[in-house]
């Protein structure tokens, strides 16, 4: 018996897609070539089916013992998605998804099915095998209707080949009023040897697929449009604009990432960026301009792509005359200088902690020796720096110590030093990436600049700090407090509001709460006005209330600020080209990282509304140089980032604050588990006894989805990082509970949160 309309011609036209338990697509050929199929007409709601699905599937298994080709595809009535996905948790078989009642009658029709469930075996060409349908599988393998089926060429059973990434439809209304489309596809299809080009002339084609296609895209009716699908089927982006160069153009944005949406991440539209906008030649495929981290990680990443690659890097000097090396701020004045003092400061606090423990050792006169340590910490970054530059020669990437300005989109003018008389010279480059980074702030108010300090200066600065005043209450402020404290030196903090603001409010209050327990001094509520030397050599400080007038002083030997960061554009000559920016004069970026000029980029702490983290920076710049030049549609996500904030007692978080939280989805939608705790080797110390506090903020509409990780604790940073994992893959409040934890750790307490802050109950914890 023949089908009314054959099988193979049948998938073409209506454009159903073949899927395997995996939600994958797969190909026609690995299912049908020199095989017989069943056909299993089920209804995933009905109990029958269920039942029914397990013979066929012993009886496939016999088959293939017996060495029949025999495989069996599924006709699910149930096309919504989620009877979809029903049947597939509970089958081995692969799947049509029919989402047209029509469709799916007009198959029962043509291959004689009854009822549900119901097998109907064919060949490869739809040729009926077996009109007594279910009749012939309690009759043994020996009797089912086997028949050499006819091998057709795969392009001759589906729209798209699985060899192929992505499938470009043409959907041309009047040819001759488009006479450009056809050949910019024959050459689109030269040069994109991993894309399926079709040409649909709207007014001869009667195509179902065509039509079907043109009603998923959701098109205009009566207009031109092109569309791009992927191997399931889905239409991912359609565009109504068939003017000479707009596929080319719709193409370069795919291929780039910039069709993909992502929320939160981008300010402006993304444009194509295309070669035939930017005439070369070029000195470089691609120049990066600032060598922190984003940058090295992209400029090598391209690299190993085989592009002709340059970095430019140069330090302005502080106003107090500091610069370094290659290797941007984490390294040389950021994160590790950071973290090495914070743990010289911690392990000054583990002298003390010893003798609870027994051992016998002179506390009374520990003292910090300055100068060791800051010797030991600029050694250790000189290391680094030279790693970098070894790195760069190694991956072929040309290394300028310059610092790079630009003339126009495609040429930058490098300039080897900061004075007036300075060597310059021009390089020109197909695409440029900007991650210049971001310097301290300062405020307004005489002596205030010009006697004071920064981050860029402290970790470098010989003479011991002495009694030292920090402006701000920034992460940079409070870890810089901290350790100062740490190490011997009297510290005061000068806070005009919040402190760490953008994070957790109860976190940040809990850290200064322990900051002031231990040592640190605070004066909250009050601003600088001005700084002047006294004869003694010290600093006097004038300050008032942020909202009064009255005015008092204190005399410190080092002042430092710590009150923000801005970005270091403002030297780039950007506005000439067309540049946006924000307030504080960070760059404007689409969700791909592309800037107003197609070509040119920004990662890292000079584009806006990003998080100012070197990992963050890293993972856009590998991802972008993926995108431009290794086909990569892989967009940076900016949320569930882990962080940790290197305070004396360290606080970890991902996610969102529960500040954040109740505004985005409701107080009423929240749910807090949060624990008091001392960790076990406090108790000795008699240290702790309810400063380390964790909590989780989850959202009870959603099965109490973890929205928030918050822990406040010692080593926070080492127990953090692996949640991210479990956040990003939308783990719950369940999935944390079904957690066996390590006993005795303090990231133990995630695995045992029972106590809610809308019970009202004590969140101290009793016991181990």
């Amino acid at each position: 018996m023949e089908p009314k309309i054959p099988l193979l011609k049948e998938w073409e036209e209506n454009f159903i897609q073949l899927t395997n338990s995996g939600k994958e697509m797969v190909s026609p050929e690995y299912v049908i070539k020199g095989k017989t199929i069943g056909w299993y007409f089920t209804s995933n709601s009905c109990k029958p089916c269920r039942t029914f699905v397990k013979q066929l599937e012993a009886t496939r298994d016999a088959c293939k013992v017996a060495g029949k080709p025999f495989e069996v595809v599924v006709v699910s009535q149930d096309y919504e998605l989620k009877g979809f996905d029903e049947y597939m948790s509970h089958s081995k078989f692969h799947a049509i998804l029919f989402d047209e009642k029509e469709l799916r009658k007009k198959m029962k029709d043509q291959w004689f099915v009854k009822s549900w469930p119901w097998v109907v075996i064919t060949d490869d060409t739809g040729k009926v095998l077996n009109p007594k349908a279910n009749d012939v599988l309690v009759q043994g393998v020996e009797k089912f209707p086997f028949m050499p089926p006819l091998v057709r060429r795969l392009a001759d059973m589906t729209p798209l080949s699985m060899n192929k990434q992505v499938c470009f439809y043409a959907f041309v209304m009047n040819p001759k009023a488009s006479p450009h489309v056809k050949p910019e596809l024959e050459s689109l299809a030269k040069a994109n040897k991993d894309i399926v080009f079709s040409y649909i002339d709207d007014v001869e084609s009667k195509s179902k697929m065509a039509n079907k296609i043109k009603k998923f895209a959701g098109a205009k009716a009566g207009t031109s449009c092109y569309a791009i699908i992927d191997v399931l089927g889905r239409v991912n982006y359609v565009r109504e604009d068939t003017v000479a160069g707009s596929a080319s153009r719709f193409i370069s944005e795919y291929q780039s990432g910039s069709l993909s949406a992502q929320e939160g991440t981008g300010q402006i539209p993304s444009k194509p960026d295309l070669d035939t906008d930017n005439k070369g030649p070029f000195d470089y495929d691609l120049f990066v301009v600032g060598g922190g981290s984003g940058g090295l990680a992209c400029a090598k990443a391209a690299a190993a792509a085989g592009k002709k690659v340059a970095v430019a890097d140069f330090v302005r000097p502080s106003p107090q005359g500091t610069t370094w090396g290659l290797g941007g701020t984490c390294v040389n004045v950021g994160c590790i200088p950071k973290k090495l003092c914070h743990t010289a400061a911690l392990l000054g606090e583990s002298f003390h902690d010893a003798l609870k423990y027994g051992w016998k050792c002179e506390s009374k006169n520990m003292k910090i020796d300055w100068k060791e340590l800051i010797n030991n910490v600029q050694e250790h970054i000189k290391g680094l720096n030279t790693g970098s530059q070894d790195e760069l020669k190694s991956k072929d990437v040309t290394y300028y110590n310059a610092f790079a300005s630009f003339v126009d989109k495609n040429t930058a003018e490098l300039k080897f030093g900061w004075d007036e008389n300075a060597k310059v010279e021009k390089i020109t480059a197909r695409r440029f990436v900007i991650a210049c980074g971001g310097r301290p702030r300062y405020p307004s108010g005489e002596g205030l600049k010009e006697l004071s300090i920064t981050s860029d200066d402290i970790f470098s600065m010989e003479k011991p700090p002495g009694k030292t005043l920090v402006i701000g209450a920034s992460y940079v402020a409070l870890e810089c407090a901290g350790f100062l404290t740490g190490l011997g030196f009297d510290t005061t903090v000068m806070v005009r509001s919040i402190f760490l603001r953008g994070f957790d409010q109860q976190m940040a209050g809990k850290i200064a709460d322990y900051m002031e327990k231990t040592g640190t001094k605070f004066l909250r509520g009050f601003v600088p006005v001005k700084a002047e030397k006294t004869a003694e050599g010290k600093i006097k400080v004038t300050y008032k209330p942020k909202d009064g007038t009255e005015l008092a002083s204190v005399e410190v030997d080092t002042l430092l600020m710590a009150i923000g960061r801005v970005p270091e554009t403002k030297w780039l000559n950007l506005d000439k080209l067309g540049f946006k920016f924000d307030r504080i004069g960070k760059i404007l970026t689409a969700t791909n990282e592309q800037t107003t000029v197609p070509n040119i980029y920004c990662i890292g702490d000079a584009a806006s509304e990003k998080l100012e983290l070197t990992p963050v920076a890293i993972q856009a710049g590998r991802l972008l140089a993926a995108r431009l030049y290794k086909r990569g549609q892989k967009l940076m996500r900016y949320d569930l980032v882990p962080t940790t904030v290197f305070t004396p007692l360290e606080y970890g978080a991902i996610g969102l604050s529960e500040e954040s939280a109740i505004e985005k989805y409701g107080e009423d939608n929240i749910e807090v588990y949060h624990s008091t705790f001392r960790p076990l080797e406090m108790f000795l110390a008699k240290r702790m006894a309810d400063d380390c506090y964790v909590k989780l903020v989850c959202n009870k509409a959603r099965n109490e989805t973890v929205l928030g990780f918050h822990i406040l604790g010692p080593h926070a940073g080492e127990m953090t990082q692996g949640f991210a994992v479990a956040m990003r893959k939308g783990a719950t409040k369940a999935d944390f509970d079904d957690t066996v934890g390590i006993h005795p750790t303090a990231v133990e307490e995630l695995t045992l949160l029972e106590i809610t802050k809308s019970s009202g109950a004590s969140s101290q914890k009793a016991g181990c």
